[in-house]
């Protein structure tokens, strides 16, 4: 009689523990693999935060370094603190290299600075007078130097009317300019029609007793600001730039940029201060040092090493700040030779 074949297998008890073993094991491959992809991602996001973080400074170093180039020191940065926490403001000025500066035609005897020719332009509405003889450099033809359409800007040289401002006021030339004789002095003529630019450029009001003759230049400058927008915690920060030489339009320099601070050194004294006084004639006064301080943030919250925001607890980015140092050169080397200047007239021939 044949013996009936014994066939071995599994147990059920034997296939539940094996299935068992393999779903931890494979539980375990798929949460290390999920821990890496986190971590990738992670990693993507600080790199993407610190590329466009450091993009933002060097873009606001370079900006800097040319503050004040053929400007009044006084007027080479303005600034506009933000209070406490909050993004700050700045507005760096210097001229255009190719475009000449000038100054306006100063008065008559019986008005400020004794000038040649009539008073008064600088606060009409239609057209300022401009000295040929104080256009640096001096242009093959005056009347070619500035062009229908140009935006050009009169600066104060210092706070001369005592608003507590260095005041500047952009304008568009909006038509050719033109060689006459204003009270029997040469005279460029250039037009700025109020209105005909649109906007907060060219208002009715002119210069508005913003800008005096005696106190004055003239040219087509870069006025180029900085700010935050839209401010923390709301939405998605930038940070902005415009140049008003340009017009009025707010382009993005860096994105996730959650903050931006400056502090500013004046003079020779080595602490820098968030709200310097209104720069004067003097140099003593003048900014020529900015320390600045940009925040960015990742894209997403709740990150692995995410923290709560100063604007908002519930904003858990990962956050970088990166600061600079930029040394005004411009304005150094005015301040230097102003003072070769004081020692000459000091020192006995």
């Amino acid at each position: 009689m044949k013996q009936p074949v014994r066939l071995d297998g599994f147990t059920l008890i034997e296939i539940l523990v094996a299935m068992m073993i393999t779903m931890i094991v494979m539980a375990s491959v798929f949460a290390l693999f999920g821990g890496s992809q986190k971590s990738f991602e992670r990693e993507n996001e600080v790199a993407d935060m610190q590329m466009s973080t450091r993009s933002g400074v060097e873009r606001l170093s370079r900006d800097l370094t040319m503050a004040g180039y053929r400007t009044p020191p006084a007027a080479a940065v303005l600034w506009n603190d933000g209070g406490g926490i909050n993004p700050d403001e700045i507005t760096i000025v210097h001229a255009d290299p190719n475009v000449p500066t000038s100054r306006p035609l100063q008065c008559g005897g019986a008005g400020r600075g004794g000038g040649r020719g009539p008073c008064g332009t600088i606060g009409q509405s239609a057209t300022l007078f401009l000295d040929p003889l104080t256009f640096d450099p001096a242009p093959p033809s005056l009347e070619d130097a500035y062009a229908s359409g140009m935006v050009l800007a009169a600066i104060e040289t210092e706070d001369c009317n005592g608003d507590g401002q260095v005041g500047f006021v952009p304008f568009v030339v909006t038509n050719p300019p033109t060689l006459t004789s204003a009270g029997g002095s040469p005279t460029l003529n250039v037009n700025h029609n109020p209105g005909s630019a649109g906007g907060d450029i060219n208002p009715p009001g002119g210069f508005n007793g913003e800008i005096r003759e005696d106190c004055a230049i003239v040219g087509r400058f870069r006025i180029i600001q900085y700010r935050v927008s839209e401010e923390p915690p709301a939405g998605n920060p930038t940070l902005e730039r415009r140049d008003l030489s340009d017009g009025n339009v707010w382009r993005s320099v860096a994105l996730n940029i959650e903050n931006l601070q400056f502090r500013y050194g004046v003079g020779t004294v080595a602490a820098v201060v968030d709200v310097p006084a209104v720069p004067t004639d003097d140099p003593t006064t003048w900014i020529n040092r900015v320390d600045l301080t940009l925040t960015g943030r990742t894209d997403r919250k709740n990150l692995q090493g995410s923290s709560p925001g100063v604007f908002d607890i519930d904003d858990t980015y990962i956050r970088k700040s990166i600061s600079s140092t930029v040394s005004l050169r411009n304005v150094a080397s005015a301040a230097a030779n102003r003072a070769l200047d004081d020692l000459a007239e000091e020192t006995p021939p």
